[in-house]
């Protein structure tokens, strides 16, 4: 008898256990995510592409718009800027506290000298997969 009611005890801390470590995975992924990037020359007051290009030329400033939607509190953006597959440039912004918005970031002029084909990769917090790759050429 007192062994039915220990085994009965241990099974229930064990599913205690596992709903537990479920719920805190579950809580912990972030529903965040990054869309529709587009690759332009600028930006309006209301953070939109001014158009959409995908070559641009030596000596430009090059900026990469997306739409960011359900990020939590304090998410964390990351641009990794590409030459020929070699990281260049990487930028890392916070949300605070917005959860739906636009976001960019631009590579500089002086990182646009040599014609060759680039990317932008946008990654959530620290996800080893990109949301977005976005490639584009400098001619």
């Amino acid at each position: 008898m007192k062994k039915k009611k220990l085994t009965g005890y241990v099974l229930a801390i064990s599913v205690l256990m596992l709903s537990v470590l479920f719920m805190g995975a579950s809580c912990s992924a972030s529903t965040a995510n990054i869309s529709n990037p587009v690759m332009t020359t600028g930006i309006d007051d209301n953070y939109q592409p001014v158009d959409d290009l995908t070559e641009f030329p030596v000596n430009s400033i090059v900026y990469v718009v997306a739409d960011m939607k359900n990020a939590p509190e304090d998410t964390q953006i990351t641009f990794v800027w590409y030459i020929e597959n070699e990281v260049i440039d990487s930028v890392t912004i916070s949300n605070e506290d917005v959860s739906d918005a636009p976001v960019f970031s631009y590579l500089p002029a002086e990182l646009t000298t040599v014609p060759g084909n680039y990317s932008v990769e946008i990654y959530i917090d620290d996800r080893e997969d990109p949301d977005t790759v976005t490639e584009f050429v400098i001619q």
